[in-house]
């Protein structure tokens, strides 16, 4: 969880059409990381479900999220219990798809790469706060929702016309969409799809994965850059031979 720590007029209309269509298309990119942010985060709650099912249900199938028929007409106990069971068994359980950059690189929690998007937050003016014990800075939720807030806080400094402010957010923005995300991420999100068997978090997982991998082209900007990033993604994250009383004590 993070919290707050003169033109020609005909090229000034060009250029304001050009700004409402990038403010449009952050915004609509924002609202997209926060959603899958908060999905991967946490288990869906009650609110969050009625919002799925809702005004949510035709955006998310058009993004290739398909809720079945059992999603819309299941009771909310039932569904909302078959999906904490899912995320559990995918994300939290040992032997989940760990979500965290430090175990995809280094095969243990709370390492270096964990201090590496905790410095990233706090340059933007924002704090990590865990909510639960194990909850760590580089969770994919946390950095996701992170990418989401730069991308508002872009749109809003394009909204006032503050374009020196909206440069430096996106370089930020960028820097940490190349170096922190798209470094593991995508990779993450293959390999927890193909763990997954519910349908939504499948579908969720593979729209997470192409969103930021066209969002990472048209930043990387080379194919040299992106065939790094490429490589990076094909890694299996490192296995470490624990102790097994160890795992169950740590709950690792």
């Amino acid at each position: 969880m993070l919290s707050v720590n003169q033109q020609h007029p005909e090229g000034g209309q060009q250029a304001a059409v050009n700004t409402t269509t990038l403010i449009d298309e952050l915004e609509a990119q924002a609202g997209l990381y926060r959603l899958c942010g908060r999905l991967l985060e946490g288990e869906i709650d009650s609110p969050l479900l009625a919002l799925l099912r809702g005004e949510l249900r035709e955006p998310l199938a058009e993004a290739g999220v398909i809720t079945d028929t059992s999603f819309i007409e299941d009771s909310e106990e039932e569904l909302l219990e078959r999906l904490a069971q899912e995320y559990t068994g995918l994300l939290v359980a040992p032997g989940a798809a760990m979500p965290y950059a430090s175990v995809f690189e280094t095969g243990r929690m709370f390492q270096e790469p964990a201090d590496r998007a905790e410095k990233a937050y706090r340059a933007a003016g924002w704090v990590f706060n865990n909510q639960l014990s194990g909850e760590f800075p580089d969770h994919v939720g946390v950095m996701l929702s992170f990418h989401a807030i730069q991308l508002q806080a872009q749109a809003d400094a394009c909204r006032v016309g503050d374009d020196e402010a909206a440069k430096s957010i996106e370089e930020r923005s960028t820097g940490f969409l190349i170096e922190q995300v798209g470094s593991w991420v995508p990779g993450w999100c293959r390999m927890a799809a193909k763990a997954s068997y519910e349908p939504f978090y499948q579908q969720l997982l593979t729209l997470v994965e192409q969103s930021l991998w066209v969002d990472l082209s048209a930043a990387v900007g080379s194919n040299e850059g992106l065939k790094k990033l490429a490589e990076l993604n094909r890694r299996e994250p490192p296995k470490l031979d624990y102790d097994a009383d160890f795992r169950k004590a740590s709950g690792l």
